[in-house]
């Protein structure tokens, strides 16, 4: 496993850095000229707008339309990030820009733990749709995907763009369009478009140095950037050189006290139990949050099935080793505390970290697995908040007037990335998984049994068994000690782009055109520990020599001959020899190569004569070729570890691709008509046919329509699409592990959609398996084995889409803009992989359920296989499908006003920047299949009803002052969760606040200090909006021109 290692700097150098600031600046300040100030104030009113009002040019190609037009809102809603909205709050990467908006959300980030394959990537999405239906462009053209094809990738499957890629020091602005970028951009652009646009033609020279620190200490990020630009052939041409390195440490759940509480909603145990078998335990003070809450009598007794609790452990393992008699069940009676020794089954032993049997508090319990305090395992130790990324990329930008009419562009970059997971869950050998064996057979990660003759245990140990009269007894273990589980990403992606574009005159009409070539490669390394399990079985077989030494036996069943075995003790964490661990793992190395190339010709002209003006079109044609490669080592292609063999996956796909648009301006301001001051039509076709699916036709048609100067309204019909990607297409059966809820728990059984079928199917669930007690039922408590494949015959989503809205920019308030868009969006065909939630849900919320073979009720029931004595899931399977729908309604609103306080009637001075941005989902339903209910999302956490953004911006002299506040409201768990559920049903609102304090020197220099998260609010309890917490970025910008 790679690691990397650094100096990690303190709070105290922050405040030393701080300290220095502030005197340098208070120093300036007393020296500064008036002169200087002025200047600073001319060039603060020239300053870029409000980070979400559109930028307007005089003839300019806007987002979703490769029509050039002049100063017009855009037919889509559109939302802008500008550039001084990136360096006031000292976001160095632009994903961190684009999350901060309220509506936008993050399909995969380094935020969490991570995928197996792909550490540190960022993928945007839009309204909960998914990264993989929001279209990301730079400039107005693809970029390569960074999404490997395998079932273990980060986020959905798609070709989602990582936009670490992008080096912010040469971004311009981003502007998102929602809904309508299909026809121009072709697929993914479902919920929308994000163009990123790039500073053009840029003179001079500039160095950027940023440093940012948590209030806790951690989380440092280093920052440094450089451009440089210039023309050249006097004036002819431009060449502007981007370079950016980011690096930015990772931190560890632990570091944060909420983590440390360990809180987690579990099973609120059952009275009759509680009574029978722990008559001692007090609701009140068994570790419960409300100490109120009673313990659970039956499904319908206003008592919630399950209960928020601090300090939860999973009692059923530990990372030295709990033992666990050798034979029968795990838990030891009806209220399903843990099994031990003795007469009473209540003592309990472990190895300590230096191999000693020493006593087991098992802590509270409340389910079969989980217990409140104790010794057992702190998931939150295998937990980050966020990883390790080390970034680099260099980017050019190039432009040349070949002649008067023809100019030739180029853009040329390369970036690499090293991701690196702090952590993740480990290896287990594990009662939570069943029961194993040292010789190989049963759960291969269940506890294993081992014999009181075991050469690794002690005199001390074999005493201590004596004497509770074991001879035999399971061990139950996560191996952190042998393998983490945490993976890291090396990345190496590459793009060019070439073209020539121009313009003629002919017939007495102007025309552009455009032509291009864009290829792009990402090469992905992907490094990870495995176990090596028959090396393991070989190693724990241990027996000694005749010369008493400790020695693998080569003999014992399972085992093979392997002269390089290296006895591994398991009896303590970390007692392992290296050698042992070295013979027992290997490190696993799996690569990805994706590969875009992009063919594009268009063009563009004026040519007919309407009453508003000109009828403009664009017309073009387009190739797309993606390929993708996954290629697993050898350990993971002959599944030598615990999983079944992972295949490669190799595939591709081409389209060919048809546009056009037309822009009919029908009625303009020179016409002079009352209640019809301007009126423009919209209409864009494009037809494309994929290799895999065949053909298919994208469009929108839409008005923008003006009744008086200042006041626009504006709507758009679209059909738009998804094509399957490569994973979703290609990939071969590979294993994955699940966590299957199941929905006749005691905790469960009265949710749902549709609670009242749920319990009548429950009930022949339980008649069937008639030795399972449906008042103790649980889910397996761990993570369980399945399979998961591609479909190569999979279809294209489809979305049918409109928006209506409405712009207001008065001219009685110069600097002032409304805009309030209402979305539709209804997508068919949805490619999706089932869930074990939505494959469960499926088997027992349906309507079809045959009750006569339960195993087989219907088609979802059939992909679970069960226990045949206990009921409990242990496997499902699924694969890629092409499901029912999801639909998503709701609106934005924006509300900018910028303005020189000098104007106002009271007086002042300086340049106040004002702006709103809301967001308000009304539905988002989804289903995986025609048999399972619709789920409603909106009102639940990351989906909340209402979400805003304030901004506040003051600039005066070389002053810059911001403050940024973001407000979701509050949201439930679960729209179908009751009193009977759980008792904390959703969380209270959440809002954090963003400042920044910026100074200029003069024309050269400026340092900037932004403090995210200032009122340093972590969570929404019990929720966690924001792990890190306060965070400073300190950074000094200087320019050489």
């Amino acid at each position: 496993m790679k690691t990397f290692s650094r100096y990690t700097p303190t709070l105290n150098h922050l405040a030393l850095a701080l300290a220095s600031t502030l005197l340098l600046i208070a120093t300036y300040t007393a020296n500064a000229t008036a002169a200087e100030s002025e200047h600073s104030t001319n060039e603060d009113s020239k300053a870029a707008p409000h980070e979400s009002k559109t930028t307007e040019l005089d003839r300019v190609v806007i987002t979703g339309s490769r029509i050039p037009r002049a100063g017009f809102d855009t037919l889509e809603p559109a939302t802008v990030v500008n550039r001084q909205y990136i360096d006031s709050f000292g976001f160095t990467n632009v994903a961190d820009a684009l999350f901060s908006q309220p509506g936008f959300d993050s399909g995969a980030s380094v935020r969490g733990n991570q995928a197996g394959f792909g550490a540190g990537v960022s993928f945007l999405g839009r309204f909960g749709l998914g990264s993989n239906r929001q279209l990301t462009l730079v400039n107005g053209r693809r970029l390569v995907t960074s999404n490997p094809p395998t079932v273990f990738g980060p986020g959905s499957g798609g070709t989602q763009v990582d936009l670490n890629v992008i080096p912010t020091s040469l971004i311009e602005r981003t502007e998102t369009i929602g809904v309508g970028g299909a026809p121009t951009y072709g697929s993914d652009a479902i919920s929308g478009v994000t163009n990123i646009i790039l500073k053009k033609n840029y003179e001079g020279a500039e160095v950027n140095i940023g440093y940012g620190l948590t209030e806790r200490g951690d989380n440092a990020r280093y920052n440094y950037s450089a451009l440089l630009g210039s023309n050249f052939a006097n004036h002819r041409g431009n060449v502007t050189i981007a370079l950016d390195a980011d690096d930015n440490a990772g931190v560890l759940a632990e570091a944060r006290r909420y983590y440390r509480n360990g809180y987690s909603t579990q099973t609120n145990p059952n009275a009759a139990a509680i009574a029978q078998f722990q008559p001692g335990r007090q609701y009140a003070t068994d570790g419960r949050v409300n100490p109120t809450i009673p313990f659970n009598t039956s499904n319908t007794d206003g008592i919630p099935g399950r209960v928020l609790i601090r300090n939860r452990r999973i009692n059923n393992m530990t990372w030295g080793g709990l033992l666990y008699p050798s034979t029968g069940r795990y838990i030891r009676d009806a209220s399903q505390q843990p099994r031990g020794f003795g007469p009473n089954q209540d003592q309990f032993l472990q190895f300590d970290t230096h191999g000693n049997l020493v006593s087991y508090n098992p802590g509270v319990n409340f389910g079969n697995s989980s217990s409140s305090g104790g010794d057992g395992l702190d998931l939150n130790q295998t937990t980050q908040v966020t990883s390790q990324l080390d970034r680099k990329s260099v980017f050019m930008l190039g432009n040349y007037d070949v002649t008067d009419t023809i100019s030739s562009f180029f853009e040329g970059s390369y970036y690499t990335s090293k991701a690196l997971e702090l952590t993740d869950q480990s290896m287990y050998n594990a009662a939570g998984f069943g029961t194993g064996n040292v010789n190989g057979s049963g759960d291969q990660s269940g506890a294993l049994n081992f014999n009181i003759g075991n050469p690794f245990l002690s005199e001390q140990n074999r005493q201590t068994l004596r004497q509770l009269g074991i001879t035999d007894f399971r061990l139950s273990r996560a191996s952190r000690d042998l393998v983490i589980g945490n993976s890291s990403t090396d990345t190496r992606l590459w793009r060019a782009v070439a073209g020539l574009n121009g313009h003629f005159d002919a017939g007495g009409h102007p025309f552009t055109w455009e032509t291009s070539l864009n290829h792009g490669e990402g090469n992905f390394d992907y490094y990870k520990t495995g176990l090596i399990q028959q090396h393991f079985i070989n190693a724990i077989n241990v027996t000694r020599n005749s010369a008493g030494e400790i020695v693998c036996n080569s003999s014992a069943a399972g085992t093979t001959v392997d002269p390089n075995c290296v006895p591994l003790n398991l009896f303590g964490e970390g007692v392992a020899s290296a050698a042992a661990r070295n013979y027992v793992t290997t490190p696993t190395h799996a690569k990805a190569q994706m590969k875009q190339t992009v063919f594009n010709a268009n063009l563009s002209g004026s040519f007919i004569d309407l009453p508003g003006g000109k009828l403009g079109f664009n017309v073009g044609y387009e190739r797309r070729r993606e390929e993708g490669r996954f290629t697993p080592d050898e350990y993971q292609r002959l599944g030598l570890g615990r999983t079944v063999p992972t295949t490669g996956s190799h595939g591709t796909f081409t389209t060919n691709e048809y546009f056009g648009e037309i822009l009919a301006p029908l009625v303009n301001p020179d016409a002079h008509l009352p209640g019809l001051h301007r009126l423009d039509l919209t209409a864009k076709l494009r037809r494309v046919n994929n290799t895999v699916n065949g053909w298919f036709t994208a469009y929108t048609y839409g008005l923008q329509y003006e009744p008086f100067q200042g006041l626009q309204l504006r709507g758009n019909k679209t059909r738009s699409f998804r094509a399957p990607a490569i994973v979703e297409l290609y990939t071969s059966q590979q294993s994955s592990y699940f966590f299957i809820t199941e929905p006749c728990t005691s905790a469960n059984i009265t949710a749902g959609n549709r609670p009242e079928l749920r319990q009548r199917n429950c009930e022949a669930f339980f008649a069937h398996y008639s030795g399972v007690n449906p008042g103790t039922f649980q889910e397996a408590p761990s993570s369980q084995l399945g399979s998961v494949s591609g479909n190569p015959t999979l279809e294209n989503e489809l979305a049918k889409s409109w928006t209506a809205g409405i712009v207001f920019q008065p001219e009685w308030a110069h600097g002032l803009r409304v805009a309030a868009d209402w979305y539709d969006i209804k997508i068919s065909n949805v490619i999706t992989q089932l869930d074990s939630g939505d494959i469960t849900s499926g088997c027992f919320d349906n309507e079809t359920f045959n009750r006569n073979d339960v195993p087989n009720a219907n088609r979802f029931c059939s992909m679970i296989t069960r226990d045949p004595s206990t009921g409990v899931a242990s496997s499902v399977r699924t694969e890629y499908t092409n499901g029912p729908y999801i639909n998503f309604r709701g609106w934005t609103a924006e509300v900018n006003y910028r303005f020189d306080l000098k104007e106002l009637r009271w007086g002042g001075s300086g340049i106040l920047d004002l702006g709103f941005y809301g967001y308000f989902p009304k539905n988002l339903k989804y289903t995986a299949a025609l048999d399972i209910p619709a789920e409603e999302s909106v009102g639940t956490i990351d989906y909340s009803k209402r979400q805003f953004q304030w901004n506040v911006r003051y600039l005066t002299g070389p002053w810059n002052l911001g403050v940024s506040a973001n407000y979701k409201s509050a949201a439930l768990y679960s729209l179908t969760n009751t009193v009977e559920t759980r008792d904390y049903l959703g969380i209270p609102s959440y809002t954090s606040y963003d400042a920044n304090i910026g100074y200029t020197f003069d024309k050269h220099s400026s340092l900037n200090l932004a403090i995210l998260n200032a009122t340093d609010k972590i969570v929404a309890f019990p929720y966690v909006y924001d792990g890190l917490g306060r965070r400073y970025m300190l950074t000094f910008n200087y320019k050489f021109h």
